[in-house]
């Protein structure tokens, strides 16, 4: 058998097996990256890098799940149901993640099976993992405590008695879709329920369904965290989130892992500071043609951006519409130039989500499309832009030559057989301006 593994290593990896049978312990030694240091401080145990959702104090981070204000009630560190008051969710979206929920059933159990102490948890808004007195209360198994709602039933039942705190620790991965809308790959769900684990990896056949049997639709891959009121008072504190698989492109304080493009300089060169950041967000004065281009190279993403237009515009430009954009897989072999060969998301003022195939790249589209300067120009389907000074989110979902642009969290425009399916990921500056924030890109 030792022979057979020698043989192997020698097959697959000749240097390291070399090196091993020769004794050297480096061989099998990984340095780099390191991965970032999360603190997880002990008088709390939330991590460094979590989003906290509600620390006892307000609701802020939550909305009605009908829009306007969480109608529940905060009092001494807890949130609490009001019955009739309809569920919550969180204002910004998720993917991915791992999230921690402690919740407390009503002390006295006034009801039985699926009326004692009911609520869940929505990953997405769409993904429940049940919330129920289960402590001596028989009910379909799928449908208990920590059970993903009808879809499968807990490993055990780690209940506590109604009236004690119990905690959801869930770690979420969100499904993939081709661009037909068919899946790419389902939602998986793993559950710790009171510290034990009650779901081990599983995935999911589509959202939760009361009648019925799941079936998935595509739908945006960042979407909110909802917890659902089913007319009892249940209560919840310390909730906090982790989002994972994700990469923040800009850190919030310099342009690390980025470099300036400026049409009449060289590479690197910005003595005006047109691309800066202050405040955490990336600020494009616009004053001249160029972009900012990350170092690396990307491929099969989900990239989410927010963009505000500011108020600057800039000659020949200033009577135009606020112009700027995403450009994307941008060969790295590719020379710096205004404008590289690319995909591009249109960020401009009522054309949000239109696609130019720049500088010889090209795409097929069942949207509208025509050739301008030079380019083949897809149109997106309807403006979803917001207002002028108010934030809009971009998506771009990348994925084996398909693409698909999403804006405000409604799908505008999409291709596939992109013939450019790697490359750089641009902001351009092109006379208006412009600022960027939470940029942020996740495997796809």
């Amino acid at each position: 058998m030792k022979i057979l593994k020698t043989a192997l290593l020698a097959l697959i990896f000749p240097a390291v097996a070399h090196a091993a049978e020769a004794g050297d312990p480096a061989a099998t030694e990984v340095w780099t990256p390191v991965p970032p240091v999360v603190a997880v401080p002990a008088e709390t145990g939330i991590p460094s890098d979590a989003v906290v959702l509600f620390d006892g104090k307000n609701l802020d981070a939550w909305e009605s799940e009908k829009g306007g204000p969480a109608a529940w009630s905060v009092a001494d560190g807890v949130l609490t149901i009001q019955p009739g008051a309809g569920g919550i969710r969180t204002k910004r979206g998720f993917a991915d993640c791992q999230l921690h929920v402690e919740w407390r059933s009503p002390a006295e159990a006034t009801s039985e099976g699926q009326g004692r102490g009911n609520s869940g948890v929505y990953l997405q808004g769409r993904y429940e993992v049940q919330i129920l007195d289960s402590f001596n209360n028989p009910t379909y198994a799928n449908g208990q405590a920590a059970s993903l709602y009808k879809q499968s039933a807990p490993q055990v039942n780690a209940c506590r008695a109604p009236g004690g705190w119990q905690t959801y620790d869930i770690v979420f991965t969100a499904p993939r879709f081709n661009g037909d809308g068919s899946l790419r790959s389902p939602a998986v769900v793993t559950v710790l329920h009171n510290g034990v684990l009650v779901q081990d990896h599983v995935a999911l056949g589509g959202p939760t369904a009361w009648i019925g049997h799941p079936l998935y639709e595509r739908h945006p891959f960042r979407q909110a965290l909802g917890l659902q009121e089913h007319g009892n008072p249940v209560s919840f504190r310390n909730i906090w989130i982790r989002e994972l698989n994700t990469r923040p492109l800009l850190n919030g304080r310099d342009l690390a892992g980025w470099y300036p493009f400026l049409e009449k300089r060289e590479r690197g060169q910005d003595p005006e500071g047109i691309f800066r950041v202050e405040d955490g967000v990336l600020h494009i004065s616009g004053a001249e043609l160029g972009y900012l281009a990350t170092e690396e190279s990307f491929a099969n993403y989900h990239l989410r951006a927010e963009f505000k237009w500011g108020e600057k515009r800039y000659p020949p430009r200033e009577q135009w519409r606020r112009d700027s954009g995403i450009l994307y897989h941008f060969p790295l072999g590719e020379p710096d130039q205004v404008w590289p060969k690319s995909i591009e998301c249109q960020v401009q003022e009522e054309d949000c989500g239109d696609i130019w195939c720049v500088a010889g790249a090209t795409l097929e589209s069942a949207n509208e499309s025509k050739q301008e300067w030079g380019m083949k120009h897809v149109l997106r389907t309807a403006n979803f832009e917001n207002p002028r000074g108010e934030w809009n989110t971009i998506e771009i979902v990348c994925r084996d030559g398909e693409i698909e642009h999403w804006v405000n969290g409604r799908l505008v425009n999409s291709g596939r057989e992109s013939t450019v399916r790697a490359g750089r990921i641009l902001l351009q500056s092109e006379g208006a301006e412009v600022f960027y924030r939470n940029i942020v890109l996740t495997p796809y």
